[in-house]
């Protein structure tokens, strides 16, 4: 699907992610995690096309970015960032923004646009919501109507950076569980995450970033039982079943506790 090939990328000439091999896996949850500043958020918007590399290349299904029109990516590939600003605009025109790479000259939706964004909105449980003023919503329903803006781009590709930071664990799951949502409707989601457990939890693949590098792309539990995540956070780490032992989660604390 999407794959790096040997990239180097930062900001005024300076290398923040270097030499990156990395083929995220179709159809599945990625998670890239790391300690602040390791370029998580850098390769993610390498991955995206909104930054360009210093060395190496992108492909998508074989073809490589910087030569696919940005309107046509932008129907391939969706970007939500961690930060932005709040528009002064209801839930139906942020979800109808998802629809903007396939509008004509006209800029106007047509019935096909609407259906989708419709559709956006009820996936999401927002119908109640919908002419609602985006600035008047907890941070839960307004992330969940960025989401919907996501859906209704209708993308193979998406990318999350960060899409549960300042929730509180009620809304982080409810995310969380879109985020699973989006991978039952073929979807590929890259995502970074700050929370370990949350991305062990919910990930299909796991792509853990030290200084710059990927030190391991792998499943979850391989990633766990490498040890690894223990040396780079220098964290002590157990893992515990819950239940029948069909739900894992893991715990992290500090070697100094």
């Amino acid at each position: 699907m999407i794959k790096l090939n040997d990239v180097t990328a930062g900001y005024g000439g300076i290398e923040i992610i270097k030499d990156i091999r990395i083929a995220f896996e179709e159809g599945g949850i990625t998670t890239i995690i790391g300690k602040n500043g390791c370029g998580k958020t850098t390769l993610l918007k390498t991955a995206a096309n909104l930054l360009k590399p210093f060395r190496g290349s992108i492909t998508i299904k074989g073809e490589d970015i910087s030569r696919i029109p940005l309107k046509e990516f932008a129907k391939r590939v969706a970007y939500l960032p961690q930060n932005r600003n709040v528009p002064d605009i209801t839930i139906y025109q942020l979800v109808m923004h998802g629809r903007y790479p396939y509008l004509g000259f006209s800029d106007r939706a047509g019935e096909k646009d609407k259906q989708i964004v419709k559709n956006a909105i009820e996936t999401l449980s927002l119908g109640e919501y919908v002419h609602e003023n985006l600035r008047k919503l907890s941070g839960g329903e307004r992330q969940k109507a960025y989401l919907a803006m996501v859906l209704a781009q209708d993308t193979d590709v998406i990318f999350l950076d960060e899409p549960t930071t300042y929730l509180d664990i009620r809304h982080r799951l409810e995310i969380l569980e879109i985020v699973k949502k989006l991978k039952e409707m073929n979807k590929t989601v890259v995502m970074v995450l700050h929370d370990l457990n949350e991305a062990l939890t919910f990930s299909d693949k796991i792509c853990l970033m030290d200084r710059g590098e990927v030190v391991l792309y792998d499943t979850p539990q391989a990633v766990f039982d490498s040890e690894e995540i223990e040396k780079i956070f220098k964290v002590q780490a157990e893992q515990v079943f819950v239940g029948d032992h069909a739900l894992r989660q893991y715990v992290f604390y500090s070697k100094t506790a």
